[in-house]
């Protein structure tokens, strides 16, 4: 599969919002279908996939037309291609007046091109849109119709034309029209005014719009996050024109989530980027067993340890599990050297089991830590009983303030009692600040030694 084309469909993929199309029959064949380069990029969108999976009479109204050979007519009315083509049911006809209109589609596709800042790779994908929003429309055309084929489908062009800017051309997909336009909106009052600091560039977005200075603030780190064309203009006076501006009018929605969408989409890049560096074998593992397909981010029915050493060849689940959590442990450690999420090893250095009624009940435990990257290792000591059921013997060298031993005391917390040898574990960088230079002193007591006999 051309790579350009995996990494375009894959994040048209992510702007599929129809529930419809999620079923896992249809989300399947979707997915077949771009794996085996099937779907053209102007497919992968909710209208043409339900026009596909959906309606099945327009389908059969392609079918019912014959093809011939027209390419000698030519017609001085344009829309007379249109209605010859559905009193005889030859798209021969349609043929000739894609011919006829080449130039013109030719000249508004590098127009538009031009006006939103894409690359000159992009015309074909903007005339091949213009010409499917066509196709459907023309299914669905009354011949008797006083209104021009065209007139109809210029506008519809134009919002399927913005449609893959927003799900194609950019770091995410912004996953509503209404949220696109308000991007725009803030955005070309953002970028007008250069002279002024961003700050102030956000007040008088705020002040333009009446969104609130939050919302005006996270789509502008949006729109700098994704690195959007700066096509993202003032909208011209004349709304009727086919330049692909979007009138105040369409922004009905005041509360579209673009910001979180932004961080999904940096989340799916980094755990595609790091699935992609562990071995085939274990990102197979890891797909299978969760049901994430990590290249498109499909979701599926999760395997069985049973049917994943099938597909592996392996000797069987306990091959499968012990591979999994090595497969996990690899994993975490990519996105840590991504600079995606910060990580923490964990090594039981000791541990006390006592019998209460015939039943091993553990009543402390000991753990090594190291903060990702080198340093010696600090020391926490978990107590079944007591005021406080963890303590920092030592902290680790370079957990200054003790915020990888407080994330530490929570992964050994969070084993519930199974207390694992070792292990490397991710933490989200967003857990880490909790305890930050301006409160040093951590927010566990430090370990001291009992003062009575007995087990420590």
């Amino acid at each position: 599969m051309d790579a350009e084309y995996k990494k375009a469909a894959e994040k048209l993929l992510c702007g599929i919002t129809d529930k419809r199309l999620h079923e896992p029959a249809i989300w399947n064949d979707i997915l077949s279908s771009v794996r085996s380069g099937k779907l053209r990029l102007w497919e992968i969108n909710d209208e043409i996939l339900r026009i596909k999976y959906f309606c099945k009479e327009k389908i059969e109204r392609t079918s019912a037309f014959t093809e011939s050979d027209k390419s000698g007519v030519r017609f001085d009315d344009l829309n007379t291609y249109f209605v010859e083509a559905i009193k005889s049911q030859d798209k021969g006809y349609f043929e000739a007046f894609i011919r006829a209109y080449e130039p013109v589609l030719q000249s508004r596709a590098e127009r538009f091109v031009a006006h939103y800042n894409l690359s000159a790779d992009d015309t074909e994908d903007i005339k091949q849109i213009f010409l499917e929003t066509l196709w459907f429309a023309f299914l669905g055309y009354d011949a008797a119709d006083p209104i021009p084929l065209l007139q109809y489908v210029k506008k519809a062009a134009v919002i399927r034309q913005l449609d893959y800017i927003r799900t194609t051309k950019n770091a995410c997909t912004v996953p509503t029209q209404n949220g696109y336009a308000e991007l725009r909106k803030v955005m070309c009052i953002y970028n007008s005014a250069p002279e002024l600091s961003a700050d102030a560039r956000i007040a008088l977005a705020v002040k333009e719009t009446g969104f609130t200075e939050k919302k005006v603030a996270e789509l502008v780190a949006v729109g700098k996050t994704c690195e959007y064309p700066i096509g993202i203009v003032p909208t011209e006076e004349n709304e009727n024109t086919a330049d692909g501006t979007v009138s105040d009018e369409l922004i009905v929605d005041p509360s579209v989530p673009l910001f979180e969408e932004v961080l999904r989409s940096i989340y799916r890049d980094n755990f595609r980027e790091a699935a992609d560096k562990i071995t085939p074998k274990d990102k197979q593992i890891l797909s299978l067993s969760l049901g994430v397909c990590f290249d498109c981010f499909g979701i599926f029915k999760p395997n069985t340890y049973a049917e994943i050493a099938l597909k592996q060849g392996a000797s069987g689940e306990k091959s499968i599990e012990k591979k999994r959590k090595a497969a996990i442990e690899k994993f975490a450690r990519e996105l840590c050297a991504m600079g995606f999420c910060d990580g923490v090893f964990l090594k039981q250095t000791a541990i006390t089991v006592i019998k209460e009624k015939d039943k091993k009940i553990v009543q402390s435990a000991a753990y090594a830590y190291t903060p990702y990257g080198d340093g010696k290792a600090g020391e926490i000591l978990y107590t079944a009983a007591g005021k406080h059921r963890f303590q920092i013997v030592r902290l680790a060298e370079f957990d200054i303030t003790g915020a990888y031993a407080e994330q530490a005391a929570k992964i050994i917390d969070g084993m519930n009692g199974n207390f694992i040898k070792e292990r490397f574990y991710a933490i989200p960088l967003e857990n880490l600040p909790r305890i930050n230079s301006h409160n040093a002193n951590p927010r566990m007591p430090f370990y001291h030694p009992p003062r009575t006999g007995g087990q420590g």
